[in-house]
C-alpha cells in the first residue's frame, strides 16, 4: 500500500531517511549534477528556519529549473507562507499578474495572521495558489493545500506506480498544478529520480539526455519530440494530460513499444481526477481512488475529491452539496470509464436555443483548410470562425480569406442552415491560447464583441 502524505513536513520528513538520488540536473554543456534525498531534505528544513524568522505571509518563487528553486518552494509553505510560482516559459504578463496578485492576497491574508504573524487555520502550512487556465473566463487564484496536493500524488500513484528505478523527466511549468503534481511531486513522492529539464524553451534533446523512463507532457511537447525523434529507448510510459491528445499521436507513441497513459484533472483538483487503465484504450479513464465522479443531466461532469481546492482566493467557495462543476462534458461506459467530449462552454448556444458543440467544427475545418489556428465564436448570434496566425500582407490574406470561404461554404452544406457558418474573419494574430494550447474562446469572443 502507498504511503499518503499529508503535509509537506511529513514529505520532507520521510526524504530525510532514504537513500538514493532524488533530483538530477544537467547543463547543455553536457554537465551534470545530483542531490540526493537526504540532502535534500536537509537544504529544506535549514532554509524554513530562514523563512519562518523572516515572517513573509505570501512569496512569489520564480522556478528556474534547480534545486534552490523547489527547495525555495518546499520551505516557504513549511515555513506557513502562501507562495505563487512564477516560470520563465509561461505568457507574456503572468509573471507581473502573479507579483500583483501576490500583494493583493498579502492583504487579504493579515486579517488570518495570528500573535507570531502565521497564518492561522492552515495547520502550520501555506497553500500553493495556482492560477487557472482561463479558457473560458478570467482567470481565477486557486488555493491548494499541501495535504490536497501530496494526496493527489498518492492518487496517481495508486493508478500509475513510480518507484526508485525510475527517472521522470521534469519539463512541465510548475506553476500549473498538472506540472506541478506529475513531473515533479508524484516522482519524490514515491521514490523516483526526477530529472530537471536543461532549457524550458528547447526541451527535445532531454529524453536523450537524462534518458528518463516516464515523461509527463502535453501534446504539443510529446508530438515536438517525437518529429525531432529525441524520445529515448529506456522509455516506456508517456502520461499525457493538460489538453486532448490527438490519436494519430497517441498510435505513434504505441508503435515504439511505450505505454500511453491520458490523464483527466483540473487546477481545482489539484490536478488528476481520472486516468487510463486500459492501454489499449487510453482515452478511457478511471476514477482515482476517492474521485466521486458524477455525468449531471445536462452532460457536465462534477466531481468531490478529497484533492479538492480550499477555495479561489478572494471569492466565496464554488461548490454545490460538496460538489465541483468542472465545465467540462462526458460520458461513463458501460465499464465505468470516463470519457471526455469538451468544454461546456465550448457550446455555442443560437438564438432559437440550438446548439453548436464547436470542437467538432473547428477539427473538421482543421482538416479540410489545413489552418491549425482557428476559432468559433458567436457574434450577434451568428457563428463566426476566426482563422489566425495568418500573413500580414493584405494581398495574401484576402487570398486565404477567398479559399477559406469556399472550403466554409462547402461544410456549410453539410451541416443544417441555422446551425451554418455565416462569416469568416482572417487576422495575422495568433488567437489567444493558455499554455497547454487550449483556446480561450471568452478572450476571443470579447475581442470581437
Amino acid at each position: 500500500m502507498h504511503k499518503r502524505y499529508s503535509s509537506f513536513e511529513e514529505l520532507v520528513r520521510d526524504f530525510a531517511g532514504r537513500e538514493g538520488i532524488a533530483i538530477c540536473c544537467g547543463d547543455l554543456d553536457g554537465t551534470t549534477s545530483e542531490v540526493s534525498y537526504r540532502e535534500f531534505a536537509e537544504m529544506i528544513i535549514s532554509e524554513s528556519f530562514h523563512v519562518k524568522a523572516e515572517c513573509s505571509s505570501v512569496e512569489v518563487v520564480r522556478y528556474e529549473q534547480d534545486v534552490e528553486s523547489l527547495v525555495d518552494i518546499f520551505a516557504h509553505v513549511i515555513a506557513g507562507c502562501d507562495v505563487i510560482i512564477a516560470d520563465p516559459r509561461v505568457p507574456e504578463g503572468f509573471n507581473e499578474m502573479a507579483a500583483e496578485a501576490a500583494e493583493a492576497a498579502k492583504l487579504a491574508r493579515e486579517s488570518q495572521r495570528d500573535e507570531y504573524g502565521r497564518i492561522r487555520g492552515q495547520q502550520g502550512e501555506g497553500e500553493l495558489l495556482f492560477f487557472t487556465s482561463g479558457t473560458t473566463s478570467s482567470s481565477k487564484i486557486v488555493r491548494l493545500t499541501s495535504k490536497a496536493l501530496c494526496t493527489s500524488a498518492w492518487s496517481g500513484q495508486c493508478m500509475l506506480a513510480c518507484g526508485k528505478d525510475d527517472i521522470i523527466l521534469s519539463n512541465l511549468s510548475l506553476s500549473h498544478a498538472y506540472g506541478f503534481v506529475c513531473s515533479m511531486l508524484w516522482g519524490l513522492a514515491y521514490g523516483a529520480k526526477v530529472a530537471l529539464g536543461r532549457d524550458v524553451y528547447r526541451f527535445t534533446g532531454d529524453a536523450l539526455f537524462f534518458k528518463p523512463t516516464i515523461i509527463p507532457a502535453v501534446p504539443s511537447q510529446i508530438a515536438g519530440m517525437l518529429q525531432a525523434d529525441a524520445l529515448n529507448p529506456e522509455l516506456r510510459v508517456v502520461l499525457i494530460g493538460g489538453a486532448p491528445c490527438p490519436k494519430p499521436l497517441i498510435d505513434r507513441l504505441k508503435e515504439k513499444g511505450i505505454d500511453v497513459y491520458v490523464g483527466y484533472g483540473l487546477t481545482e483538483t489539484s490536478s488528476g481526477i481520472a486516468i487510463t487503465q486500459d492501454l489499449d484504450e487510453p482515452e478511457a479513464m478511471y476514477p482515482c481512488p476517492g474521485a466521486d465522479i458524477r455525468i449531471e443531466a445536462d452532460g457536465e461532469i462534477s466531481v468531490a475529491t478529497p484533492c479538492m481546492m480550499e477555495g479561489y482566493m478572494g471569492r466565496e467557495p464554488m461548490f454545490e452539496d460538496g460538489r465541483f462543476y468542472t465545465g467540462d462534458l462526458g460520458w461513463f461506459d458501460e465499464k465505468g470509464r470516463l470519457h471526455l467530449k469538451g468544454r461546456k462552454n465550448d457550446v455555442l448556444i443560437l438564438p432559437d436555443g440550438d446548439k453548436i458543440f464547436c470542437p467538432e467544427y473547428e477539427d473538421d475545418l482543421e482538416r479540410m483548410t489545413g489552418l491549425p489556428d482557428i476559432g468559433l465564436i458567436l457574434l450577434g448570434g451568428e457563428t463566426v470562425l476566426v482563422a489566425g496566425s495568418c500573413t500580414k500582407d493584405e494581398k495574401i490574406a484576402a487570398d486565404i480569406k477567398k479559399k477559406l470561404v469556399k472550403e466554409v461554404e462547402r461544410y456549410n452544406k453539410r451541416i443544417p442552415h441555422p446551425r451554418q457558418i455565416s462569416e469568416v474573419i482572417v487576422t495575422a494574430e495568433p488567437l489567444p491560447r493558455t499554455i497547454t494550447g487550449k483556446l480561450k474562446r471568452y478572450e476571443l469572443q470579447k475581442k470581437y464583441e
